[in-house]
């Protein structure tokens, strides 16, 4: 789970609102290598392409990314992407790592890649500036500007326009198809129905499900609680409720399920199909989560170094009510990387009713699905060498303001259930 980070670019200082992910295509990148210190980092930096050319607020777009690289950097970069209005205010975001490294030996030549941009309901109509650039740690790189880009100054170019028209037609939805989904070769590994009282403690041993991550890493803005008599978990009609509440202070709690205590017990398979049937809450600053990790003992340091990956098979953020994401991230040997997918739905879907969220994972691929529906696949990568645990939580963030969040927000799941090919483990 990744945290959004608030880059403001030169004078820029309203705060963004938008979530992105690498989009479904696969993404070949360009390279750049060459580490910058001398006049430019030997980067090339070319137009972007923007399809469709004009969209409604609340629609999402794909925005295509050119670079030309002599050489890679000596020091890794991001990407920051910053949509501006007239007046120079930011109003969209989209930094991020491209799905080449910089400082890696694939960062040359002609590097593209795509990633869908969903724009928040509230954005007004008008013609945005695209803004991109390279930062790192060591500041920002300097790139050649190609032909068709304009440099502002400060080492960020102008590399495309976005529109929105709320006369546009808005591109039919990921979820508006035909189901796919079989699993007659399949049979029920892992269930969790939710009609009988949840079997949880706050680091186990012994109980089907854990409060916390197994690593102690927790996240988001709202503090994860212990379970108790009636927070945050409750049970009722064989639905479980994940509540997040802020108390009197002013301070958000909420809550995570996880499979696998910290020394790896628990519930865990390395492929077949897991699946949440839930209704996602509503609102500005939610984001409920539906996640695998791989499952080792995380008080062995060494356990994980030989392959440790995450699959979000859902990641929904209250901002962009028409979307979520799916996200494979590869965590160790490092350094990190990741591919994934904004995935589109009908206006609020996800919150206006139960729906399932599904991740088919074998030796080749890893397929997402939506009721069924084959919404993205990407190549299930090499690092993918143990079981799988299962994660559910309601966090809050990440990074964009939760002054707004309703109090209490919920989260209704119906069930978890896994399958495994009939034969398989």
């Amino acid at each position: 789970m990744l945290r959004v980070n608030h880059s403001i670019i030169n004078d820029f200082s309203v705060q963004a609102a938008v979530m992105l992910v690498l989009i479904c295509s696969p993404a070949r990148l360009i390279g750049q290598q060459a580490g910058y210190g001398s006049s430019n980092s030997g980067t090339t930096i070319c137009p972007m392409v923007v399809r469709p050319a004009a969209v409604p607020a609340g629609a999402a777009v794909k925005m295509r990314y050119t670079l030309k690289a002599v050489k890679p950097t000596r020091t890794p970069f991001k990407a920051f992407v910053h949509i501006i209005d007239d007046q120079r205010r930011m109003i969209l975001q989209d930094d991020h790592t491209p799905p080449i490294g910089t400082s890696t030996p694939g960062w040359q030549g002609t590097i593209t890649y795509e990633r869908r941009l969903v724009v928040p309901a509230h954005i007004e109509n008008g013609q945005y500036r695209i803004v991109m650039g390279l930062y790192g740690d060591s500041g920002r790189a300097p790139l050649n500007a190609g032909q068709g880009v304009s440099s502002l100054g400060g080492n960020s170019y102008q590399v495309g326009a976005l529109k929105i028209d709320s006369q546009a037609p808005c591109p039919p939805a990921d979820t508006d198809q035909a189901p796919s989904l079989d699993l007659s070769d399949f049979h029920l590994s892992f269930r969790e129905e939710f009609d009988e009282p949840l079997d949880v403690s706050a680091w186990g041993p012994g109980t089907r499900w854990i409060a916390h991550t197994p690593w102690a890493g927790d996240f988001g803005d709202a503090r994860f609680a212990d379970p108790g008599s009636n927070f945050p978990f409750t049970v009722k009609d064989s639905i479980l409720r994940i509540e997040a509440r802020k108390d009197d202070a002013g301070k958000w709690s909420s809550g995570l399920l996880a499979s696998n205590d910290p020394l790896g017990k628990g519930f865990s398979q390395q492929y077949g199909y897991f699946e949440m049937r839930a209704k996602l809450p509503p609102g500005p600053g939610v984001w409920p989560a539906f996640w695998l990790c791989s499952s080792y003992n995380r008080k062995d340091k060494t356990a994980g170094l030989d392959g440790s990956v995450e699959i979000d098979v859902l990641e929904y953020y209250g901002r962009t009510p028409s979307s979520f994401t799916a996200t494979i991230h590869v965590w160790r040997p490092e350094p990190h990387r990741s591919k994934g997918c904004t995935i589109t739905t009908k206006s609020n879907e996800a919150s206006a009713g139960f729906h399932n969220y599904g991740c088919l994972v074998d030796s080749q691929w890893i397929t997402m699905y939506f009721d069924g529906i084959k919404v993205w696949q990407g190549k299930t990568p090499p690092e993918h060498n143990k079981p799988l645990m299962l994660l559910l939580n309601l966090a809050l963030g990440p990074g964009w303001p939760i002054d707004k969040t309703p109090n209490p927000s919920v989260m209704e799941v119906d069930y978890v259930r896994v399958y495994a090919k009939t034969g398989n483990k």
